[in-house]
């Protein structure tokens, strides 16, 4: 009978760089890793598949992959409260789970990848959700996102033309949207996020590829009502040559001054010590910033093609950047100008052991961060009985040397102090270093309240709010603090 554990050796790493000083020795089952794996006879046989994380309120993460939902606590093992004990739940028929979303409500919008693939909702227990229709037109579903309204804008791929989908919070279309919800993107360009902006405006970017070895970076824009604004860029796109390569990751980040930041993976010049992480900014039209770093765009080598598979702006307007290497998943830490953080890890990266030899495959699938470190959720391929299988693994590194006596991430509450609890009106804190901003969240994770103005007074007026319990999330600039306070 098939059994899933955590596995307590990470036998198929095998070398240690400077960066494994940085694990957190208490997470996971061994010093600072977990493998999810399932056993037959004693020998691995493939485990969870993780494709996508979400982090919960209380710092556990809930996580997608293939035919499966499980949750994790925020130390790195599977949740015994999670469907009878078992940490996981497995889904037949066959489904590719490849992004989870908070919806803002408590709950979680996932999106089905598979073939046909699908728009679901389920609550932090992996339970569907009543109230809301799961869409499933035909086609393939390439990413997702929600804006603050709960809308969710969908990429849909069938053959190869491309369409975006804006369904209302209950999951139906929208048909007030464009052409009867979706706006047809054509065949010309390979889309492959979608971001929009607080006025509604519709970012989409991908490759425009002309053959192999001439390939372009691509941001298309559309207004609120589902038309290309062609003031921006050259006929409403931006394209830039990239070589002989443009990865299939692009990450958007849109800025409050109207520009965008984007990252994918690729090069600007042909042969093998051309390629890596590729970071660009562009002014609100649509052109590149000349004053961002090397007039607009460059590429910082890492370790292959160094696709960036999650990337967050952090509250000092840094980003943070995961990835996939050669062999290996990465992180980095990225200033607004471009520049690598060097105290982030070493020299600004923190890059893991090589996972597996060979033909083995090695996919980051994200991170998840808890104060001053970061959890590498991620994947790894097997042979097991004459098939390539996978596994998957998270690691947690401190930021830096600096941050190892950092408290964990249950326990981030002692960082600050709250009063008076309960609260009637002003929530007071006091904090060893600024805030730049603040969450509020009820005990169900839909978040109540938030601000991404700095806090100078050290109060948060919290009259609204209904009696009852709530998470209060800090951000400084260097860290997330989370405490809990009641209101009257």
């Amino acid at each position: 009978m098939k059994k899933i554990l955590l596995f307590l050796g990470l036998s198929c790493l095998s070398t240690f760089s400077a960066q494994e000083n940085l694990l957190d020795p208490n997470y996971g089952q061994n010093t600072g890793t977990s493998i999810f794996a399932f056993y037959t006879n004693g020998q691995a046989s493939g485990g969870l598949q993780i494709h996508d994380t979400t982090q919960l309120p209380d710092g556990k993460i809930l996580a997608v992959g293939v035919s499966f939902y499980a949750r994790f606590t925020a130390n790195g093992l599977l949740d015994p409260t999670f469907n009878n004990g078992l940490g996981y739940k497995l889904i037949s028929p066959s489904h590719n789970y490849n992004m989870i979303e908070p919806a803002g409500d408590g709950n979680y919008i996932i999106l089905d990848a598979s073939t046909g693939g699908q728009i679901l909702k389920i609550d932090e227990n992996g339970n569907s959700v009543n109230g809301f229709t799961t869409y499933n037109a035909s086609g393939d579903y390439v990413d997702m996102h929600i804006d603050p309204n709960g809308k969710i804008y969908v990429i849909r791929r069938v053959s190869n033309n491309h369409f975006l989908v804006r369904l209302l919070p209950n999951g139906l279309v929208d048909t007030t949207f464009a052409n009867n919800g979706e706006i047809a993107l054509g065949s010309t360009y390979q889309y492959r996020q979608v971001k929009v902006n607080a006025n509604n405006e519709i970012f989409i970017g991908g490759k425009y590829q002309i053959a192999q070895n001439n390939r372009y970076m691509l941001v298309s824009k559309f207004d609120a009502a589902g038309n290309l604004d062609t003031a921006f860029g050259t006929n409403g796109h931006f394209t830039r040559p990239a070589g002989e390569y443009v990865g299939d990751y692009t990450r958007l980040e849109l800025l409050e001054d109207g520009k965008i930041q984007g990252f994918t993976s690729g090069s600007f010049c042909f042969g093998n010590n051309c390629f890596g992480l590729i970071a660009y900014r562009l002014l609100p039209n649509g052109t590149l910033d000349p004053s961002y770093k090397n007039g607009g765009a460059f590429v910082l080598p890492i370790q292959s093609n160094s696709d960036p598979v999650e990337v967050r702006r952090m509250p000092d307007n840094s980003f943070m950047i995961g990835g996939t290497g050669n062999h290996t998943m990465y992180a980095l830490r990225m200033k607004a100008n471009g520049e690598l953080d060097t105290s982030f890890g070493v020299d600004g990266k923190i890059i893991t052991p090589i996972i597996g030899t060979g033909s083995s495959y090695v996919i980051n699938k994200g991170f998840e961060l808890y104060g001053n470190s970061i959890v590498l959720v991620g994947i790894y391929s097997i042979w097991y009985g004459a098939q390539t299988k996978y596994v998957g693994t998270a690691r947690k590194y401190f930021f830096s040397s600096n941050n190892l006596a950092t408290t964990d991430p249950e326990k981030s509450s002692n960082k600050v102090k709250i009063y008076p609890n309960p609260v009637g009106n002003n929530l007071q804190f006091t904090s060893n270093d600024p805030v730049n901003g603040f969450e509020i969240y009820d005990m169900n994770g839909k978040r109540i309240m938030y601000s991404a103005t700095p806090l100078k007074n050290n109060f948060i007026n919290v009259n609204a709010l209904t009696s009852g319990n709530y998470i209060l999330k800090l951000e400084t600039s260097k860290e997330i603090i989370t405490a809990k306070f009641i209101k009257e």
